[in-house]
């Protein structure tokens, strides 16, 4: 009997590539995400900082323009930590989407090594036939040898 093979191998190779891809993306947007992440906290120590700083201006007493200077400056520290918060939602949500087009990618891996394992006990059902018959052509020609003297 020939040797076994898997008659969608090709459309199989492929989707285990496209699987691939998907995954490499879904890993590079979590990437950026942890970047974005790691940048969001900056901004909050950075605020922190800030606010000491605003609240010891106040207490050795200062100008107004340097409360001020300090206060636009803090303000704008916000609009970009408000920035920083919205670019990390924006990229859970792509992540999100990332993450469906991998499972539907390792579905429809599931659904081809699923048929493969049907069509391999297919081929061995057949093979176990195959054998059993030879081997009764061999018994039944032994005996047939027997009976004629052979």
């Amino acid at each position: 009997m020939k040797k076994f093979v898997f008659t969608l191998e090709s459309l199989k190779r492929y989707q285990d590539q496209v699987l691939e891809t998907e995954k490499g993306k879904l890993s590079e947007l979590r990437g950026e995400l942890n970047r974005l992440e790691a940048e969001l906290e900056d901004i909050l120590e950075e605020l922190a900082r800030l606010n000491r700083e605003l609240v010891a201006l106040y207490e050795k007493g200062t100008t107004p323009l340097e409360i001020s200077v300090h206060k636009r400056y803090i303000s704008a520290k916000q609009q970009e930590l408000h920035m920083k918060r919205h670019q990390i939602l924006m990229k859970e949500r792509e992540i999100e989407a990332q993450l469906q087009v991998v499972v539907d990618a390792t579905r429809e891996v599931s659904k081809l090594e699923k048929l493969e394992e049907h069509q391999i006990e297919e081929y061995r059902a057949l093979e176990q036939k195959e054998n059993e018959l030879f081997i009764e052509e061999f018994v039944s020609n032994s005996d047939w040898r027997k009976a004629n003297g052979n």
